[in-house]
């Protein structure tokens, strides 16, 4: 649900921060185009998510993209905020386009293989 006047958007299990929802229903192709949809936003728009994954899904793309300095800074960022017991959302269309692998990913292949991947992987 989107209220594009106050540039927030509710995007349930599709969008989590740093991360996105798995796939039970629907494609890999389908999901690349609903979170390529998100990521036109404007840049401010608030994105809030169904769960609090953060920490988890920032792990894991530290691991996608190593060389990624905003990946590795909001990852001490998250880990700090949930040692303190804080929530790390909303996330911003701004924030994920820098720090989520899977709205960077440049085709739906490439999302494909990164879902795959997060689905087997143990931070």
């Amino acid at each position: 649900m989107l209220f594009e006047d106050d540039r927030v958007a509710f995007v349930g299990d599709t969008l989590f921060a740093m991360g996105c929802g798995r796939l039970f229903e629907g494609t890999p192709q389908q999901m690349h185009r609903s979170l390529q949809r998100l990521m036109d936003l404007a840049l401010d728009t608030a994105l809030y998510c169904g769960h609090e994954y953060t920490l988890a899904n920032a792990r894991f793309a530290a691991h996608a993209e190593p060389g990624n300095s905003a990946i590795a800074d909001r990852l001490e960022r998250t880990a700090a905020m949930r040692e303190r017991g804080e929530i790390t959302l909303p996330t911003s269309v701004a924030e994920e386009r820098a720090t989520n692998p899977f709205v960077r990913a440049s085709d739906w292949q490439e999302f494909a293989r990164l879902r795959a991947e997060k689905d087997s992987f143990r931070s």
